[in-house]
């Protein structure tokens, strides 16, 4: 009979830090609906995008679920449209200005996607810094609601 002596090899873990980007399918128990449950929402964060706003846009990846638009320079004249439909219910989507000064001069207004609706005019000609402006989606109203 022989000796059989063997090593244990663990491998090293070499991503430690998360983009907020991972996702995992999730269930509500044997043949309950499934939905998509990602790292961000768990850790309580937020996703978000830096970017500059130069004319109108709309709001897509990654913040289709909700999330922070951080505007990093004061924007001419815009019209930002929200996400397109299906959004999760709840879901928040910020404006923020992330500079150093306060936006005094740009008109810049949030627009309902197609089959939503807007509760409040969201007319956003200034905005402190460090401040943000946020709608959330109410899925039986098909209706973005001004929360800040």
């Amino acid at each position: 009979m022989g000796l059989l002596i063997g090593w244990a090899i663990a491998q090293p873990v070499s991503l430690n830090q998360l983009s907020g980007n991972e996702c995992w399918s999730v269930g509500q128990g044997p043949g309950g609906p499934s939905s998509f449950l990602c790292i961000n929402v768990a850790r309580g964060g937020t996703a978000n995008l830096a970017t500059t706003v130069t004319g109108n846009m709309t709001i897509g990846a990654p913040l289709l679920a909700g999330g922070n638009l951080l505007v990093t320079a004061q924007p001419s004249a815009a019209t930002v449209t929200l996400p397109p439909s299906p959004i999760p219910d709840g879901a928040i989507v910020g404006y923020c200005n992330v500079t150093g000064a306060a936006f005094t001069t740009a008109v810049v207004t949030f627009a309902a996607n197609a089959n939503q609706t807007l509760a409040q005019a969201a007319t956003l000609t200034t905005l402190a810094a460090g401040t943000c402006a946020r709608e959330q989606w109410n899925q039986a109203a098909a209706t973005w609601y001004r929360v800040q």
